[in-house]
């Protein structure tokens, strides 16, 4: 069973034990314009998808064109539209509304676990999480898929091609593994955790998108899960964040 597949497991038995209404209340789709610290460029890329049922919320930032006729599913229950074909990043935002605790990122807790000059891989460019590993003067190498952001560099680290990188290659040849929740939609998720166990590499996830998967992630072989609460830190008002890890033998 896949990870997706094991989520929406999951995530059923959950809804149906839920006590509050899980009939989709509001949905936002929306693209976010957005740069970046040190570039003057404003990147188009990342769109966000807020979907919120009764005292409950779920979120997923994604990639490609969004699909405004997701308004047909407004007012309908989460356990019916989960049995339909979807787009993956909706369906990651209901599985993420269908739990309570959710949490926020700290790119210093993250990566308190990896030694100084560490070899560090990073799956997805994120400025702070960057800016930490070069600050403990780790040897880190950046893969993104987002095609406006590769030959960026960011603390003067060139950002790589995900799609021409031989991404076993890379895992084999690092000592972290650092991703953020966007190998959800991107659906690299499952190579991810086969090529970090096969090569016995330290996974750790910094999560806004899917960000309540924190405690599955690690039954499903992740070392460590930093969830941030929505609103993250880069949305205005109070934020939260939860650390789930690996029990130490």
């Amino acid at each position: 069973m896949n990870t997706i597949d094991y989520l929406i497991k999951k995530a059923k038995n959950d809804l149906q034990n839920y006590k509050e209404s899980t009939r989709i209340d509001n949905l936002i789709v929306a693209k976010t314009l957005y740069t970046m610290k040190d570039s003057d460029k404003v990147f188009t890329d990342m769109n966000f998808c807020l979907l919120l049922l009764e005292n409950a919320y779920g979120f997923s930032y994604f990639q490609g064109e969004v699909d405004y006729s997701l308004s047909r599913f407004v007012n309908k229950d989460s356990l019916e539209v989960l049995e339909q074909e979807t787009p993956i990043y909706f369906r990651v935002a209901i599985l993420d509304g269908s739990l309570r605790e959710k949490a926020k990122q700290r790119a210093t807790e993250l990566l308190k676990h990896v030694p100084d000059k560490s070899k560090v891989l990073l799956l997805g460019a994120a400025t702070e999480i960057i800016e930490e590993a070069t600050k403990k003067k780790c040897d880190i190498k950046i893969l993104d898929l987002e095609k406006q952001k590769i030959g960026l560099n960011l603390s003067s680290i060139e950002i790589e091609d995900g799609h021409q990188s031989d991404l076993e290659s890379e895992i084999q040849n690092t000592e972290y593994v650092i991703a953020t929740g966007m190998i959800f939609v991107s659906e690299y998720i499952d190579r991810i955790l086969d090529l970090t166990r096969k090569h016995g590499k330290h996974l750790s996830l910094f999560m806004e998108t899917g960000s309540n998967f924190g405690p599955q992630l690690i039954s499903r072989g992740v070392d460590k899960v930093l969830s941030e609460s929505f609103p993250f830190y880069d949305f205005h008002g109070d934020t939260k964040y939860y650390i789930y890890q690996k029990d130490k033998k």
